[in-house]
């Protein structure tokens, strides 16, 4: 088992503290990065530049390279997640002072249905932290991707995910880097919450055993260790028209719901099934009132989580399409 220790002071990182919309302008060779997109991509210099509360602009040199596994891929997306990779010395008194490697996500085609994807991936994120303080802070950014070499722009809704080390600091664990944990070996409490958040926006795409999409944080020596998850992109919830459910799965579609969890007492499911619904009315909220996505999408959303309501407030929904449905292997 590989333990990674972090302090236990309280992280006041100021990129992830405030929530506002961030204007952010990222100076690279476009063609060349995205184009890297091999087994080790290459890192490509670049600047990014953004106002500071004085109205500065402040301009970190960078270095950025291409990320992730399917949407790496140029059959997937013309536009994969990207890496940025700062000097510690050139984020000093900056808004990303501490942070080394930051995870950028954008567009994957470029057109205003895929920056909606985003954007609902930025929302569930937000969603998770209702849920859960055991949860990924993310920044929203409007991103200004410029070709240094050739000069062509273009703007979209991009953001930016909190670093792991980050994220362990300032909940004050640590994280297991170990696969084959058992579900069953992880804290109920928050394992019962995380399991039924993924039922609710349709994402089977997560394995606690291979960390697929999942981190551990390890809250104090030897204690359970508590699910984070991540990457919700092939989540119903955001509906990319390139997500499909895994093969083995009784659905078609990731609109359709399968539970993804382990068997708990029934007493576990009724109170994770209560704390959900006395959220109800905030989720609800925080979806209809995220101004950047079209009233008709956050409508759409609307119907599909209120869905996931009317499941788990039935004794005779929620027994037979997630009790009856948990896994036990």
């Amino acid at each position: 088992m590989v333990l990674l220790l972090f302090s236990n002071l309280a992280d006041g990182q100021p990129v992830f503290a405030d929530t506002s919309l961030l204007d952010v302008k990222l100076e690279f060779g476009i063609q060349q990065v995205f184009a890297d997109i091999g087994e080790d991509p290459s890192y490509h210099k670049g600047y990014l530049s953004y106002e500071n509360e004085n109205g500065a602009t402040i301009s970190i040199p960078v270095e950025i390279r291409t990320r992730g596994i399917f949407r790496r891929k140029a059959s997937n997306c013309s536009q994969p997640p990207l890496l940025i990779k700062f000097k510690p010395k050139e984020t000093s008194n900056t808004i990303f002072e501490g942070i080394e490697k930051l995870k950028l996500v954008v567009p994957c085609q470029k057109s205003s249905k895929y920056e909606d994807l985003v954007l609902k991936e930025y929302l569930v994120y937000k969603l998770y932290q209702i849920i859960s303080p055991y949860s990924y802070r993310v920044r929203l950014l409007r991103l200004n991707m410029v070709d240094r070499y050739y000069g062509n722009q273009s703007i979209c809704y991009a953001f930016v995910i909190e670093p792991v080390e980050i994220l362990s600091r300032r909940l004050g664990g640590v994280v297991r880097e170990a696969k084959n944990t058992h579900p069953n070996a992880c804290n109920s409490y928050y394992y019962n919450r995380m399991a039924i958040f993924q039922y609710m926006i349709g994402h089977t795409d997560w394995s606690i055993k291979a960390l697929h999409n999942i981190t551990l944080i390890e809250p104090e020596p030897f204690a359970p260790s508590i699910p984070v998850p991540f990457d919700f992109d092939f989540s119903g919830f955001v509906d990319a028209p390139y997500a499909l459910p895994a093969e083995h799965l009784p659905i078609k579609s990731v609109k359709e719901r399968h539970f993804n969890g382990y068997c708990k007492p029934e007493q576990q499911f009724a109170d994770a099934f209560s704390y959900f619904l006395n959220l109800k009315d905030t989720i609800n909220h925080t979806i209809t009132t995220f101004k950047y996505l079209p009233q008709a999408q956050r409508n759409e959303l609307i119907r599909y989580t209120n869905e996931f309501f009317d499941i788990i407030a039935s004794d005779t929904k929620r027994k037979t399409r997630i009790i009856t449905k948990c896994r036990t292997d």
